[in-house]
């Protein structure tokens, strides 16, 4: 049956009413001390380069885009947004705001990460008495207790999504994801309407021109991995235009494209839809291995002002037993190349990868030194065993901490490294944070070059 058929044969003014909720993080009210001053000085060097980029304390630092997708594959006019992003860490004080909020027999969605699924299952086993159906879904749904929700989805979003779940068809898991490039769109748009309230809250948004990624590194935990979904051109100028209406603000363009330059028409489309008008300042993210001097000459070309870098270790070794290459004078040439065509490089470092030695994280630190004249800033996390990261199976059995609050990008990691302790792990995480601060520090910040052409051999 199709989709508009099934909407058809169902009484749809006695269909609930759905409800969006971002529900808070205990990393807003308790974050590592040692980290928030290393990302004060980050933000000291990214204001004078951007002088509109300003989070304000224990607030998100972009809208929560998940919001957006669900809100365009729902398709309805009542779905309504409760931003508990701000609120207590603690159930009574969500499930009383909820309770406040939304009527009774609501569809009630949350897409927590690690750090508040527990909160999350606490929040619905509080509003499942009271008559709400609750869905979560997200990158931790496979890990979601299944009898503290009505019902996990774990899968891709798609337009029947609605009428499965209110004609209890909807599954509790979905199918093993098909790899590769995908010949249908996703047939859905992000719908920003009910993110008005971000405007003013947020320095930047995000754009995507396709979604997933072909490589394989065994460390992401994107939902989308080895699948590549291009957006159509026309649904993308309408989002566009989209994020003109609802942030007209904003000129700070995160293009989200897992790795930026994988798909040539993703580019061409980008081109297309973003004009010079819009004022727009673009920061892509993209792989050591798919930088060329064609990526960069279309980087200047859209007037990309920051490439982040996914560097997360110096270790060749390390890296090509977590299935992704390049290799530390790879990533000299390509750090050397961007910068000398004026674009502002930040580089990714992940600590607490399962199979670092303490050689291996030796090399990191003396790369981030010898790399540091080419390099603006760098965003530092720790690694989280996200069930969908292709390394869940594996360290499944070294988990040794149980309590998601704990999962978090800015703690230990919960897991038995296999070459030398959880203490030495966070102590290593601890002199990167250290080294980076001394690096955003220094008097002079690098500079680089005019933005004329390409700069170094690659």
């Amino acid at each position: 049956m199709q989709l508009d058929d099934r909407a058809a044969a169902l009484d749809i003014a006695a269909s609930p009413p759905v409800a969006l909720v971002q529900l808070p993080f205990p990393s807003q009210a308790s974050p590592l001390p040692e980290l928030s001053a290393y990302y004060a000085a980050y933000d000291r060097k990214y204001r004078q380069h951007f002088p509109e980029y300003a989070v304000n304390s224990g607030d998100l630092w972009e809208a929560p885009l998940w919001i957006a997708h669900l809100d365009g594959a729902l398709a309805r006019d009542d779905t309504t947004f409760v931003d508990l992003s701000k609120a207590p860490f603690s159930a009574e004080a969500c499930i009383r705001d909820i309770v406040e909020q939304v009527p009774p027999k609501a569809l009630v969605f949350l897409s927590p990460l690690a750090q508040n699924l527990g909160l999350a299952a606490q929040v619905s086993r509080g509003l499942m008495p009271l008559g709400y159906r609750t869905i979560v879904g997200g990158n931790m749904s496979e890990l979601a207790p299944r009898e503290d929700f009505d019902t996990v989805h774990s899968g891709l979003l798609t337009p029947e999504l609605y009428w499965d779940l209110v004609s209890g068809g909807a599954p509790r898991s979905a199918a093993p994801l098909k790899l590769g490039k995908q010949p249908k769109p996703l047939g859905y748009s992000p719908s920003y309407r009910l993110l008005a309230d971000f405007s003013k809250r947020v320095p930047l948004v995000r754009l995507n021109a396709s979604h997933g990624c072909l490589l394989a590194c065994a460390f992401c935990g994107d939902a989308w991995s080895r699948q590549l979904h291009l957006v159509d051109r026309a649904r993308l100028q309408e989002e566009v235009a989209e994020l003109r209406r609802v942030f007209p603000h904003t000129r700070l363009v995160y293009l989200g494209d897992k790795t930026f330059g994988q798909s040539e028409a993703a580019v061409a489309n980008l081109r297309h839809v973003i004009r010079p008008e819009y004022g727009f300042r673009l920061i892509v993210q993209t792989h050591v291995t798919v930088v060329t001097a064609k990526l960069i000459e279309t980087m200047l070309a859209l007037v990309v002002e920051v490439v982040e870098l996914g560097f997360e270790t110096a270790s060749s070794t390390v890296l090509g037993e977590l299935r992704k290459f390049g290799g530390a004078q790879r990533y000299r040439e390509v750090i050397g190349a961007l910068h000398a065509s004026g674009l502002r490089v930040i580089l990714n470092v992940l600590g607490g990868l399962p199979n670092e030695t303490e050689e291996s994280q030796a090399r990191t630190l003396e790369f981030l030194d010898a790399a540091s004249e080419h390099v603006w800033l760098y965003n530092l996390y720790n690694f989280v065993p996200y069930p969908k990261t292709p390394l869940f199976p594996t360290l499944k059995e070294r988990i040794v901490d149980w309590d998601f609050q704990n999962w978090r990008e800015d703690r230990p990691v919960v897991y038995e490294p296999y070459h030398q302790s959880r203490e030495r792990s966070w102590a290593h995480f601890l002199r990167i944070v250290e080294r980076a601060t001394e690096l955003l520090e220094r008097t002079e910040c690098p500079r680089p070059a005019s933005r004329n052409q390409v700069g170094g051999r690659l």
